[in-house]
């Protein structure tokens, strides 16, 4: 604690250009794409009073987002455990009186907060706080010999109710990636404990069972158990267009058809047939389907390139840190990023079942757009005090000869 005192961070010099640079041309190309996918549908089904209705709304979000960084750039990481698990304690809680109160009121599964005169949702602000206070938590844990033995499962507590309260809401998608992101988090904990690998060994083959779950369950539930409910029948994934009035097919079908439609180079910009009411979430989970149809497969390609570099560069500053905690916290936003990423793509290919997840930056959504852009200036931060650290290093042994 006394040797980060003595660092001195300088911010603006520091911060990581190629990272900086990719956050602020995702955040002002999604706003622009959401305008063009939103422009028809925002009118004619939401019946808003203009086309620009979304795009002036994800302008603010993005605004709230800087904001919002620039005060994550000027908080210390030596501060991150106190914060983020009053912070965690705060969502969960918000999460469980929102449950709580929909299932007494109005018997409705909901997951969102109406407060300050909008609507957000907890969970996607709890998702990044909790990788802080697992990162915070474990970097201290790891560090301590003395630890207590079961002292590792608290975080792994916090992370449990979260997900189990977003599933309890009907999120199942959230609650999906939230259960794969904290497990992928906690295995990337350093320790010889055997009990802690013995939990470390339960989570992995946790994520592979829920995965072959999620790959082969309409195989092995019966059809009519399946056809029960919404939810159920997403498990169903295959073969979308031969399923096209039912829901599990219908919007997947009609992404393809957008694909299709959009063949390498795009029909243009504004040309899309699909955003005509076929796929109703156009500027939300749907986007990546319009983008391919007006701006061709090749530029769909390099949003997923644009991607894999973020994620690369992320990792890249885990690799550099100096201290466990902000390594795991970088590792965790890394993974986050990739997730919802992987979620959303393979949900509207068709690999996996559909979840309703946003694809980072580019769909429409407050509460995500804030977290992900904000998670990025977590990982700023962090590198901003790698920097410092190697400095401090440098003139310490520069002292010392």
């Amino acid at each position: 604690m006394k040797k980060v005192k003595k660092i001195k961070v300088k911010i603006l010099k520091d911060i990581n250009k190629p990272i900086l640079l990719l956050t602020l041309l995702y955040a002002i190309l999604g706003c622009f794409l959401i305008l063009d996918a939103s422009s028809i549908s925002s009118v004619l089904y939401y019946k808003t009073d203009s086309e620009y209705y979304f795009f002036i709304r994800q302008l603010r979000f993005v605004g709230y987002s800087i904001i919002a960084s620039i005060f994550v750039l000027k908080t210390p990481t030596a501060k991150y455990r106190r914060l983020s698990l009053i912070a965690s304690l705060f969502f969960i809680g918000a999460l469980l009186y929102v449950y709580i109160e929909n299932s007494i009121n109005t018997s409705v599964n909901d997951v969102t907060l109406s407060m300050f005169g909008g609507r957000f949702q907890p969970g996607e602000f709890l998702k990044v706080f909790l990788i802080m206070y697992m990162g915070s938590y474990y970097g201290d844990w790891a560090n301590n010999k003395n630890h207590k033995k079961y002292s590792f499962l608290f975080p792994l507590f916090l992370c449990a109710v979260s997900a189990i309260v977003i599933l309890l809401g009907g999120d199942f998608g959230s609650a999906a990636i939230m259960l794969a992101l904290y497990a992928l988090v906690f295995m990337s904990v350093p320790s010889k404990d055997t009990t802690v690998k013995v939990v470390k060994a339960i989570a992995c083959i946790g994520l592979v069972f829920s995965v072959l779950v999620l790959k082969f369950a309409y195989v092995i539930i019966p059809e009519d158990v399946l056809n029960k409910s919404y939810r159920l029948n997403r498990l169903v994934y295959k073969s979308p267009c031969d399923r096209y009035e039912e829901n599990s097919g219908y919007q997947v079908c009609n992404g393809y058809i957008a694909i299709d439609n959009g063949g390498l180079f795009g029909t243009g910009i504004g040309e899309s047939v699909q955003k005509y009411m076929y796929l109703p979430a156009s500027h939300t989970d749907f986007i990546f389907p319009i983008v391919v149809e007006e701006l061709g497969s090749l530029f769909g390609v390099l949003i997923i390139l644009g991607y894999v570099v973020i994620i690369v560069l992320v990792l890249k500053v885990s690799k550099e840190c100096y201290k466990l905690q902000n390594s795991i916290i970088c590792y965790g936003i890394a993974i986050y990023f990739m997730l919802h990423i992987f979620v959303n793509l393979g949900g509207v290919l068709g690999i996996i079942p559909l979840t309703g997840v946003p694809l980072p930056f580019l769909s429409y959504g407050g509460s995500f757009c804030i977290v992900v852009i904000s998670s990025f200036a977590i990982v700023q931060r962090i590198h901003v005090e790698n920097k410092a650290e190697e400095r401090y290093k440098l003139y310490m042994e520069s002292k010392n000869e």
